[in-house]
Formats: C-alpha cells, structure tokens, sequence
C-alpha cells in the first residue's frame, strides 16, 4: 500500500526497514532534540557497515522535511525530504549526507592514516584528548570536544601555559582506543593523553600508557585502582556515589535492591560496592545481572526486576544502553513499581532518554548543570556564548575534561619539558585538594534535573 508523506515522517525512529535514519533514536521530536542514528559508511549500498552517530535536530518541517546537525563522529549535515510521487504511487524520499572534510579526516585516522597535521607554534605542549565520538559512548563525544577545545583557549589567553589539544575517537573500543592512544603519542606527539573514555577502554590503554611513558588523566566517574606515576584517576568512586543516595532511596523506598548494568569492569565494581552496601544499609540484592555494551532489548531485564519485587534498581548501564534502558522501564511501568538509581545517567542521557521516560530517574555526581552558583552561571555562560544557547547539556562526565585542563595548567609543572613524575604528582595533590567537596543527588525532571541534597 502506498504511503502518503504524513505515514512516511511517522515512521522516524519507529522503523528501521524504511531505511537507516528510519531508525534513528531521539527522545523528543524537536528542534534542538538529541538524535542517535547508524550513518552508512556508503548510502548507496543499503548492507554496508554502519557507524553510531549523534546529532541535532537542526529544522523540523512535518512531514516534509526534517534535517539534522551532525556532531559525532564529525560535524556535518543530514537532511531527510519526504515528496509525494509524481505519479501519485506512493512518497519519494531524498536523503542527502554532508561529507565534510573532518569526515575523511576522521576516517583516515580510524583506518591508521595520517592526514598533515597543522603546525605546532614553539613552546606549545599538545595535550591528546581521546573521546567515543562513535560507539554507545558518543552521546557525550561532542559536548566533550567542545568542552576541552574551550579549556585550551582559557588556558592560553590567561597566560598559565600554552596548549593545544588533540582530539581522537577511541570509538568506544578497547582496541580502537589503543591505537589512538599510540598514535597520539608516536604522531601527534602527545605526552599527556586526557580520557572519558569507559571503563571497558581504560584497562588497555592504562598499560600502554605505561608502557610509552605519557601520563594518561582518567577523568569521569571511574572505578578505582591501583597507583602508576603515568596514570591519574579523576571522578567519582562507587562508595563515594552510593553513600550519598543509597541510604535516602532506601529509606523512602525499600531495602530490595536490584543491580543492572552493562558487562564490565566499571558496572561490576560498582554493583560488588552496593552489595555491601546494601547489606550495611540493612536491605537485600534482590537479583542482578548484565547486558553486553550495545544491547537494545532490555525486556528480560525489566520482566526480572519486576518478579524480584524490587524497590530500587542500582543501574550501571551507560549511553545510549542507558536511554534505551530507561525508557523501555517507562513503559513497563517500572518507575510506578520502584526508584532507579542510574550511576552513569547524566545530562545527554536524559535528554536521549525523552522527558516522561527519564522523570523519576536518580543520579548523584560532583556537577550538574543545574548548580545554582556564580561561578558555574558564568561557565555556562562562557559555554553557550561560544557554541548558542540550544549548546548540548553540560554534565560531570563532559565537564571532568574540561577541568583536568584547566588543573594540568594550573599545576604548573605542564612546561615544554615538563617530566611526568612531575605533572603526575602536581596533578594528585590539585585533585586530593578539591576532594573535599561532596556530591550532589539529583532527580531527573522535565527539562534537566532537581537537584534533591548536596
């Protein structure tokens, strides 16, 4: 049966046999709305491999036109036009895909080429940032960039040092990520490498980073672990995140918990750290389990959260999983039954998520955008004076990068010469120092979060 324009715009995000941004995933049709979609590497071979790419919705002209900016993993431009056919069988639909040259760049350097690099001005120290701009991590991929790319040009119009960054896509792979790790350091000449990357990626390019010798910054919520000179974890830590909103959830809710997450080191340690916690607290663990990362149905899950009667869900899983988690918990009515607790939920989450699946959603970081200070008012401000006032949502994960930047200049060890026992441990005794301060607990709302206690 032919379709009309109008059923052929419904199919957005519902659909993926209409064709690849038929599938797309947003959480509001809007202007400014967050999109993830698979981009084609060849558009013309419907069986060619995919990459996870997010975006914004730039123009919205139901049910003609729709058209997407483009941020990850380059920047550029997706346009999708709906027309009736001429001879009234049906709707043509014309997809047009901006190739920009950072997308060759950007595919060149995954593929282990070298473009020509932009000249290095003398004294300057380049600082390798290694990011998912593709990947179930990629929803944070361009607020981060932006947000490193930001940090460089403080530091250098402030007079602290003179950087310039770096930025690779780890791809949200282990392997991938070592081999940008490697090239930033043998290419690009990198000697300190800046990384939110997951905890799936961060064991193996932690031993290369010892191996070559850079001081490798790990700066999001992390799981711990033992001292190396070359590595420097920043970010929350599972006892610290728990402490702070397990025993209010809890006591408002109910002692059974349930742990869920995605399949490695990070969710583990975290969800082994609530067991105990739990306990302390009183409560039982009323079941757990895990999903590898890129998991899209999460029915199991949710059909074992409800028979275990649980009264609060511990979820570690991560990005896009996270959204997809969430809002699939919406609509089984898990928020009615019992609270979530997301350790990883934070703002790109929630807007991929969708305002009514994310209401009611807990999280607990050192920053949320919604801090009511002077100073985090003028960062925001500073943020969406440079990059427009619809600028993605800032958040702890993508701000832990920017602040790592800011601490190396403002050691001041970070020199042309510098040596990295030097830096490694200058850098230490910032982040003991700013340790103090305790975490926030927030509520996820329409619109952003409530923060509930701080």
């Amino acid at each position: 049966m032919p379709l009309l324009p109008r059923d052929v715009f419904a199919l957005l995000g519902s659909d993926d046999s209409a064709g690849w941004l038929f599938g797309a995933d947003y959480g509001a049709m809007c202007v400014g709305g967050l999109v993830r979609f698979d981009l084609p590497v060849n558009p013309a071979d419907p069986s060619s491999a995919t990459i996870e790419a997010t975006g914004r919705i730039a123009l919205l002209d139901p049910p003609r036109r729709i058209v997407i900016e483009q941020q990850t993993p380059w920047p550029g431009t997706v346009s999708c036009t709906m027309l009736p056919a001429k001879d009234g069988s049906g709707t043509t639909v014309r997809l047009g895909v901006e190739v920009p040259g950072d997308a060759v760049t950007w595919l060149l350097r995954q593929r282990g080429y070298d473009p020509i690099e932009e000249r290095v001005e003398p004294g300057t120290v380049r600082i390798g940032v290694l990011v998912s701009k593709s990947g179930p991590a990629s929803i944070f991929g361009a607020t981060t960039e932006r947000l490193a790319l930001m940090a460089a040009d403080e530091v250098n119009a402030d007079g602290r040092a003179r950087v310039q960054v770096v930025v690779r896509d780890d791809a949200s792979v282990p392997e991938v990520g070592a081999e940008q790790l490697r090239r930033l350091v043998s290419v690009d000449g990198c000697r300190v490498v800046v990384t939110n990357c997951t905890s799936a990626v961060f064991p193996v390019i932690a031993r290369l980073a010892r191996r070559l010798g850079v001081l490798l910054v790990h700066t999001p919520i992390n799981e711990g672990g033992r001292y190396s000179p070359n590595v420097v974890r920043l970010g929350e830590r599972p006892s610290a995140q728990l402490s702070t909103a397990l025993p209010a959830l809890m006591k408002s809710t109910g002692t059974n918990v349930f742990l869920a997450g995605n399949d490695y080191v990070w969710p583990r340690v975290m969800n082994a750290t609530a067991r105990g916690l739990v306990e302390r607290f009183g409560g039982a663990v009323a079941g757990e389990c895990y999903r590898p990362m890129g998991t899209r149905d999460f029915s199991d899950v949710i059909e074992d959260i409800i028979t275990s009667r649980a009264d609060v869900v511990v979820s570690t899983f991560v990005g896009s999983d996270s959204a997809l988690f969430e809002r699939q918990s919406h609509c089984a009515g898990l928020r009615d039954r019992c609270r979530t607790l997301s350790m990883a939920y934070d703002e790109s989450t929630r807007e991929l998520t969708g305002g009514d699946a994310s209401r009611g959603v807990w999280a607990t970081f050192g920053y949320f955008q919604e801090v009511d200070s002077k100073r985090n008012k003028d960062f925001l401000r500073r943020y969406r004076e440079r990059f427009g006032a619809t600028a993605a949502p800032l958040s702890s994960i993508t701000e832990s990068v920017y602040s790592a930047i800011h601490m190396l200049a403002a050691s001041g060890a970070l020199t042309k010469d510098f040596a990295v026992s030097d830096l490694s441990s200058a850098l230490r005794a910032r982040w003991n120092a700013s340790k103090k301060r305790s975490l926030y607990l927030a509520e996820a709302v329409t619109g952003g979060f409530r923060i509930a206690s701080h």
